[in-house]
């Protein structure tokens, strides 16, 4: 408000009876219409929600019952954009207007009266409250987990269940005379010797090895870039048409392949591009050119996607992440909420809570580095991100060991 000075206050009603507080004008940023909300379930009783602002999460305060706790809930007429050292917006019944002397009205200490909220319970207690995203519809079908691959800068995708891990390409390999042309040498893997196929000359593309391995059963492909994990509906993934299963010869790995006879379908995404989902089977040599290549789902323990947190390795089903992506520069804190609760950020036209898994930990607080990361997970409905210091691999642990 271009008015607005430290000798002048914004003066609001409270409610349908009249009520008065007084806003210091400093603290006022704008008045703007009530906007649409999201509920923070659980979240303290001012809360009114998180509405979309400039691409960010806005906490959104009922300013009556800021003020008197036990208030009960009064229809808003209008929203005071406010600064309380935070970004914050106050729903009141109306503007009174802006006025030097405040008269009865009782002048507001916003930053006082948000630093007051505390959560409803201490951190550790089985019933912490932690704000969640809304539950999201319920789904027909469960959704197909895809690894995403790239090879001479084109998108692939691998069944995620036929993946046993993703690891780092050793800078040495041995070598492989009898592994043909899309051979790279071999490597040492759990005990055992792992031939190392490039994607890239697989698929007819020209050598572009990369530095990234896809461990399939007993072979390791390796492609440019792998991830992140791709979540799409069955009805989403269309089969190859017979008159292209013909083509080509999966009878070795050694052996060069054209790209349909390694294919297994065709994704298409949300933004309406299409990724052409490889088939394990003809990439291992184990299927038949007249048999469309199956998407198998391999027996024994889900994949696991590894993290770190504070020097030690921990382990994610990999069926409950969504995305692996660099954590974000900055996020919209709520007030009142417990610690380990890191805040909102605005993610694809919605808004995602965030949580500081080494604060939920009971880990000492971190360095910002590069390598930190924001896993966007989802369980029961609810998605969340949690902040980590890294995540670099997919594993696969031995049947028994979990």
């Amino acid at each position: 408000m271009s008015e607005a000075g430290p000798a002048r206050f914004l003066v609001v009603a409270l409610g349908a009876e009249g009520t008065r507080v007084a806003i210091p004008a400093e603290r006022v940023r704008a008045l703007a219409p009530v906007p649409a909300l999201t509920r923070v379930p659980r979240g303290p009783a001012a809360l009114a929600g998180l509405a979309e602002r400039r691409g960010t999460a806005l906490p959104v305060l009922d300013l009556a019952r800021l003020v008197v706790p036990n208030a009960g809930p009064v229809p808003p007429g209008r929203m005071v954009l406010a600064e309380a050292g935070e970004p914050v917006g106050l729903l009141v019944a109306r503007v009174a207007g802006l006025a030097r002397d405040p008269g009865g009205a009782a002048i507001l200490d916003l930053p006082g009266l948000i630093a007051g909220l505390r959560p409803r319970r201490a951190m550790g207690s089985a019933e912490t409250a932690v704000p969640v995203a809304e539950p999201a519809a319920p789904r027909a079908a469960p959704m197909r987990a895809l690894l995403a691959l790239e090879a001479a800068g084109r998108s692939y995708a691998l069944p995620l269940d036929a993946v046993e891990a993703v690891t780092r390409r050793p800078d040495t390999v041995s070598a492989d005379p009898a592994g043909g042309p899309v051979a790279l040498g071999a490597m040492p893997w759990h005990g055992r010797t792992l031939p190392l196929l490039c994607l890239s000359t697989c698929l007819g593309l020209g050598g572009a090895p990369g530095t990234r391995v896809a461990v399939l059963g007993r072979i390791g492909l390796v492609a440019e870039r792998i991830g992140p994990v791709l979540r799409v509906r069955p009805e989403a993934i269309d089969p190859v048409p017979r008159a292209l299963r013909r083509q080509g010869s999966t009878s070795s790995v050694s052996t060069h392949v054209t790209a349909t006879a390694l294919a297994a379908g065709f994704v298409r995404l949300d933004d309406g591009s299409l990724v052409c989902l490889l088939s394990p089977d003809a990439l291992t040599g184990e299927s038949t050119p007249d048999r469309a290549p199956a998407v198998p789902v391999a027996a024994g323990p889900e994949p696991m996607v590894v993290i770190d947190l504070a020097g030690s390795a921990y382990g994610l089903p990999a069926g409950a992440v969504r995305e692996v992506r660099p954590a974000p520069d900055a996020l919209t804190s709520v007030p009142g909420a417990p610690d380990g609760f890191a805040g909102m950020l605005a993610l694809r036209g919605g808004i995602l809570p965030v949580l500081d898994l080494r604060c939920r930990l009971g880990l000492p607080p971190g360095a910002a580095t590069m390598r930190r990361r924001l896993v966007v997970i989802e369980a029961a409905g609810l998605r969340a991100g949690l902040l980590v210091d890294g995540a670099a691999r997919l594993v696969r642990p031995d049947t028994g060991a979990v």
